[in-house]
């Protein structure tokens, strides 16, 4: 009998307006196991038809992002990561982990294509059986904007500096304050004026230090923030990384895990879900810097592409650390996230932070090639 896979995978974010020519999207794999870790996995893409002008595929990624030991062409590739190597892309008991792609548009008009991804993992010596699926690209005949999140899993405690802001102390222990990351950005043709974001902690985690613009629940797991003077336009038109136009912004909210948590344990089911509020219609030599808001408004945009306007994210408390009470044991370092609560930043060159360390866009190759 072959062995159980022990895990799952998604395909995000593929659904696309004609006019915009890439899009960022991420192949979602998620560990079914509650105490397994995979040694290594490896994912196939491939066109899902042999029409050699199909008019969208996935691609990796340009500029490149060292993705695992990928080998191929561009739409039909593979990727091998051996968890001792790519540690970010490994997930643990019942983590999630989220790999960026390219999805190309070569024909600027509504189409519908397919892409096969085949995805199998190792946990030890044993090799699962291969996992495939299909997923539809669709490009579509719409103008308006197209907002996508991005919530890594939570696995570093923090501390907030002096100067306001945050810094990574090492694995997230009981009684200690994390923060929970989130990335939007606007892949779409046009911009928005005011982000809300819902957020919802899993069960036996509160919210903590709210920041002004967040509404919590009375349960402190529940929490609606709305910026409603951040504006973030489209990719294509945030070119200048020096201006206070944006097309991406990081923000974060602090929370804690209780003291008596019986650790290791990963709590499960925490949601991120982002809505763009007024549609944007100035020109962009019109527009001026954003700044946090000060009131809501109710006015929701079009949205594109809703299927990637929401991620989940679990929170990963590890055992007590012993020996000292600083909090340093297993690293550390500064967050690139400021006090304000929010870093704005311009374009999507940059990832998300993941496991605790910046995926660093990489053009190298590695000479390794993995085995298909």
């Amino acid at each position: 009998m072959d062995p159980e896979p022990k895990f799952d995978f998604d395909l995000t974010s593929t659904t696309a307006p004609v006019g915009v020519e890439k899009k960022r999207i991420y192949l979602r794999l998620t560990n079914l196991t509650a105490d397994e870790t995979p040694t290594a996995w490896q994912f196939n893409v491939a066109p899902g038809s042999e029409d050699p002008i199909q008019g969208a595929s996935v691609h990796w990624t340009e500029p490149r992002i060292d993705t695992g030991e990928c080998d191929g062409e561009t739409d039909n590739f593979y990727c091998f990561l051996e968890g001792s190597d790519y540690p970010e892309f490994t997930p643990g008991p019942g983590e999630t982990v989220e790999v960026p792609l390219d999805l190309r548009i070569r024909k600027q008009e509504p189409v519908e294509a397919a892409v096969v991804v085949t995805v199998h993992a190792y946990w030890d010596d044993v090799r699962s059986p291969d996992v495939k699926k299909t997923f539809t690209i669709k490009i579509v005949d719409e103008d308006g904007a197209d907002l996508s999140v991005i919530a890594p899993d939570v696995k570093q405690s923090v501390r907030v500096a002096a100067d306001g802001k945050l810094e990574a102390t090492g694995p997230l222990n009981p009684g200690e304050t994390a923060a929970v990351r989130y990335r939007i950005v606007n892949q779409g043709r046009k911009a928005v004026s005011g982000v809300k974001v819902t957020l919802g902690l899993p069960e036996g985690t509160a919210f903590t230090q709210p920041p002004k613009e967040c509404a919590v629940d009375e349960d402190a797991r529940s929490a609606v923030c709305t910026y409603d003077s951040l504006a973030l336009v489209p990719v294509a038109e945030d070119t200048d990384p020096k201006d206070d136009i944006h097309s991406a912004v990081e923000l974060h909210n602090l929370i804690t895990v209780p003291a008596d948590a019986k650790a290791p344990v990963t709590f499960k089911g925490g949601t991120v879900q982002v809505e763009g509020l007024t549609e944007e219609v100035v020109a962009k030599s019109d527009r001026v810097g954003t700044t946090l808001p000060a009131n809501a408004v109710a006015v929701p945009a079009a949205d594109v592409d809703a299927s990637d306007n929401q991620d989940g994210f679990s929170v990963v408390v590890a055992a007590p650390r012993s020996g000292g009470d600083d909090g340093g044991n297993g690293g550390g370092g500064e967050l690139p996230i400021t006090g304000s609560q929010t870093t704005l930043i311009a374009g999507i060159g940059l990832v998300l932070l993941a496991g605790g360390g910046l995926m660093l866009l990489l053009t190298r190759r590695r000479n390794r090639l993995p085995h298909a």
